[in-house]
């Protein structure tokens, strides 16, 4: 789109491109933060299509998806990157951010000649691009990439259209940035939750509003079993015993008097609630400090114990956890998995040295000296 004295101007309404920027802001799902993507780019500059590379393996990106529709495969992915001539140009340069074809491409007559033209431009219908670039800790090769395209028919994107985009760059950073830490975070729920299930002892893990986020399915059972109900089945939801939740509320206002006089002060952190009239039965009651932020308010794990000859021991898994930093214990369960450190650096978005640096403090929280004690210790 141009306006009567050569300048482009803004395919949609500037309210339009603002509506677009806070849906993308607000995505939470990788589906819906492409489809959003896409539409902002499109509202940007005028386009035939938007292309998104997403994660990429090995240097290469495993899929790639675009405003089509259209899904692109490894193999594919593998022989576009083989063939195109913008890859050895982006090597030498990490970092970059805009890359426009007018930038790597050679003149029509020398591109048409060549098998990336032959086999990808052409077939896709487009000549003239921009790709927008984002790095991760893992160079060579940007991580993820969002392309806009035009065909042979239409204009190279110009001077304005590329500051346009630009400015949009940082925008989209952080929204992915954003993205991937609440994915991470996810997953790293969906592990703990695997791992807790997994354990021969019993456990919940709590938020500070009393809220259970994680519970295995014997912590279920000796729930029932401490209200009485043995004969029900395993409930299908998350409950505990109103005693133990009353326990975890005196806790909670022991930590807010401490540290309202004293920020470092240090709390009675844990508790033992034997049963009322089940000799049988008891429960731990661990305060779970949140190690690396003062924002964060604790949490709580609860285990329910059988006192009996050959159960599981009880109390010794919350001393385990309370122990370790968030960032260890993610840390602990990516190795447990028998990952390498350089495969749990790429997982967590971080240096080799860091993920050392985690396991080594792990390692000597728990009193483990290798990688195969730790794993059978978690397993």
């Amino acid at each position: 789109m141009t306006s009567n004295n050569g300048k482009t101007k803004l395919p949609v309404s500037p309210s339009e491109w603002e509506r677009r920027l806070l849906v993308m802001h607000g995505a939470t799902q990788t589906e819906a933060f492409l489809q959003a993507v896409f539409r902002l780019l499109q509202a940007t500059v005028d386009c035939e299509f938007a292309l998104a590379n997403l994660r990429n393996v090995g240097g290469v990106p495993l899929i790639a998806r675009d405003s089509r529709g259209r899904e692109f495969g490894p193999d594919y992915m593998e022989r576009f990157f083989q063939l195109n001539p913008s890859v050895s140009y982006v090597m030498v340069r990490p970092g970059l951010r805009v890359l426009h074809t007018k930038d790597h491409l050679p003149a029509d007559a020398e591109l048409k000649a060549l098998p990336f033209y032959r086999e990808f431009m052409q077939p896709e219908g487009w000549r003239h691009s921009v790709a927008l670039l984002f790095w991760g800790l893992l160079p060579p090769v940007p991580q993820n990439a969002f392309c806009v395209f035009r065909p042979e028919d239409q204009p190279d994107f110009g001077p304005e259209e590329l500051a346009r985009l630009r400015a949009l760059h940082p925008h989209i950073a952080t929204a992915l940035k954003r993205l991937r830490k609440s994915l991470k975070v996810h997953s790293s729920s969906d592990r703990l939750a695997a791992l807790l299930e997994a354990l021969p002892a019993s456990a919940s893990l709590l938020e500070w509003d009393l809220r259970i986020t994680h519970q295995n399915a014997k912590c279920r059972r000796l729930s029932v079993r401490w209200a009485g109900r043995d004969h029900e089945n395993l409930p299908r939801t998350h409950e505990l015993p109103p005693d133990v939740l009353a326990v975890c509320a005196e806790m909670k206002d022991e930590w807010q008097a401490a540290v309202k006089h004293n920020g470092q002060a240090l709390v009675h952190r844990r508790r033992s609630l034997p049963h009322p009239t089940r000799p049988d039965l008891r429960a731990e009651i661990t305060l779970i400090l949140q190690q690396e932020s003062l924002l964060a308010d604790p949490g709580f794990l609860i285990e329910i114990c059988e006192n009996q000859p050959g159960s599981p021991g009880c109390g010794q898994l919350g001393a385990d956890l309370a122990t370790l930093s968030p960032t260890e214990r993610e840390a602990v369960l990516a190795a447990a998995e028998g990952l390498s450190n350089g495969e749990i650096a790429q997982r967590l978005g971080i240096s080799t040295a860091a993920v050392k640096m985690r396991l080594h403090g792990a390692f000597k929280k728990l009193g483990v000296g290798n990688r195969t004690r730790l794993a059978s210790l978690v397993r």
